[in-house]
């Protein structure tokens, strides 16, 4: 490939977050690794053809028909490889049922590839990372070849809050507390009454780490088996819970839930950086994981879609299309995706008078899930009352949902969810589409960093979601797969979820509560909260005559 013949790559454009501050070229000579994009030898198949079929009637890709009928295409890898030969550059990883290669070499050898100019920069909040400003370029002959490429980029663009209630000192037994063990939401929620035996749940973090310590205390205190976890790092990154206790929390939040309500399943942490590059990277580890196959995977992170510098997105276009293709990849392999929707209310904290949401939770191809406040009660009598609301305690701490200014509205939701309350009043893709319980304050029982609490937000309602997908799965024998459109034609609105009818998710009061619960679904917490067994009786369908 010869020539000084460039194109830009579409959807390649990238915005600094507000507040960076350029401090000195990035070394050249440092060693830098980026994901590229590959176009695949198909198109993938949109979910249409399963969108009336229910889940127990079935049969989706296997990871060999997806590799070998829509994973990268070979001619295209091979162009990008000798680009890769001519620059020095190294593929590490060709990994073509995510359509993606791994290209490792100096900086110097890759902006010069990519065309781009690398600096070190300096964030109050995001601190210290490397960023290009300019859109990625490639030769005219590769423009087909590469859709995307992520790792030039390694600000944060993925995070969580760790939800620590009052409760610090947590006694399980204790009698009268508003917070739950997570299995005393098993009732309440009506999981199935079988194990998840044979399953397998993706937890995706971009921080912390597993602390054995602390799930063995946990298990131990809650008397049940501890799970079989296990931690798969990617990309280098560090697994050690001491290093970041907080996000360690979160983790072990994720595995406690999982490992609670979905007894019998085996847990695959997928560790990544929480960066562009670094949920694309856990997204192909999964699909390409063919020793654990994952059957449920369960995020808890996310970052809203558009930020208050110029109301631009601070994802690049081209990593939101390849996640969705990601996304898309593990549905058609029967892997369903819970999303947390995040805890900042309707606003996701911004304050700029606009509404906002979380992505990855927009994408159209999860299962977005936001959270309640749960009370429920017992009267002298034995009978049990249960009280749920939206979760909204105010400024960060809320459940989020609204509509997306970027991800047009799904078929599915058609005629049901409402457009954007933002100027232009775009129909986009509305979240959340199910909830669960999320209130810290009758939050879950935690153990980490040794010691006992209380912890909640809606990255409890998504594990939560996903334990239950496991189970009706083992149940099923089959996957349940993406059933979003199954949810918004037949299950949502014949009751088969308990529906939310009271509250909002306007956590700032700047929105004047414009997405209030009511009956059916809304964007607090969608069509409702589990009813499992329900659920899995609409998965089966009737029984045959």
């Amino acid at each position: 490939m010869t020539g000084n013949n460039r194109v830009k790559i579409v959807g390649s454009e990238h915005h600094l977050p507000a507040g960076s501050v350029a401090q000195k070229r990035t070394n050249p000579n440092q060693w830098l690794e980026v994901t590229i994009g590959v176009r695949r030898k198909q198109v993938l198949p949109d979910l249409s053809a399963m969108a009336s079929v229910l889940p127990k009637d079935r049969s989706y890709m296997t990871h060999e028909s997806l590799s070998q009928q829509y994973g990268s295409d070979p001619q295209s890898v091979e162009r990008i490889r000798n680009f890769a030969k001519q620059h020095n550059l190294t593929v590490v990883r060709d990994e073509s049922a995510s359509a993606r290669l791994s290209l490792a070499g100096t900086v110097g050898d890759l902006t010069s590839a990519f065309g781009v100019t690398l600096f070190d920069y300096q964030h109050p909040t995001l601190g210290a990372f490397h960023a290009r400003t300019e859109p990625v370029s490639v030769p005219a002959e590769l423009k087909d070849d590469i859709t995307g490429v992520f790792g030039f980029n390694n600000h944060r663009i993925l995070r969580r809050k760790h939800h620590l209630a009052a409760a610090k000192h947590a006694k399980p037994d204790a009698q009268a507390r508003p917070w739950f063990i997570a299995s005393e939401l098993v009732p309440v929620y009506n999981f199935p009454a079988s194990d998840a035996a044979g399953q397998c749940i993706a937890l995706l973090e971009f921080g912390g780490g597993v602390d054995d310590n602390d799930m063995a205390s946990y298990f131990q205190a809650i008397n049940q088996p501890a799970p079989n976890v296990q931690v798969i790092g990617l990309d280098g990154v560090s697994t050690d819970p001491r290093g970041d206790p907080d996000s360690t929390g979160e983790v072990m939040l994720d595995i406690e839930i999982a490992g609670t309500l979905a007894p019998g399943a085996k847990i695959a942490v997928y560790f990544s950086t929480f960066d562009e590059k670094g949920l694309v990277d856990a997204l192909s580890a999964v699909i390409g994981d063919t020793a654990n196959k994952p059957s449920v995977i369960s995020i808890s992170w996310g970052w809203a879609e558009n930020q208050p510098f110029n109301n631009t997105v601070v994802w690049s276009p081209s990593a939101i299309d390849h996640i969705n293709q990601s996304f898309l990849a593990a549905a058609q392999l029967g892997i369903s995706t819970c999303v947390s929707t995040g805890d900042d209310g309707s606003e996701a904290q911004i304050q700029d008078g606009l509404a906002h949401v979380n992505f990855p939770a927009t994408s159209p191809y999860v299962l977005a899930v936001g959270g309640t406040t749960l009370h429920v009660r017992k009267d002298t009598s034995g009978k049990t009352t249960v009280i749920e609301t939206v979760w909204n305690d105010g400024p960060g701490s809320g459940t989020g949902g609204g509509v997306s200014d970027i991800t047009p509205v799904p078929e599915w939701q058609n005629g049901i969810v409402p457009v954007s309350i933002n100027s232009g009043n775009f129909a986009g893709r509305a979240i959340p589409d199910v909830a669960a319980n999320a209130d810290p304050a009758t939050g879950y029982f935690e153990v980490s960093g040794g010691k006992r609490g209380v912890v909640g937000g809606t990255s409890a309602s998504a594990p939560l979601w996903a334990s239950l997908i496991a189970r009706i799965n083992a149940v099923m024998k089959v996957n349940s797969g993406n059933f979003n459109a199954l949810l918004y034609s037949q299950f949502g609105p014949s009751g088969i979820l308990r529906d939310i009818t009271v509250g909002n998710n306007d956590t700032d009061g700047l929105l004047n509560g414009q997405f209030p619960a009511g009956p059916g679904w809304d964007a607090c917490t969608g069509w409702g909260v589990p009813d499992g067994g329900k659920l899995l009786s609409a998965f089966q369908g009737p029984a045959p005559q």
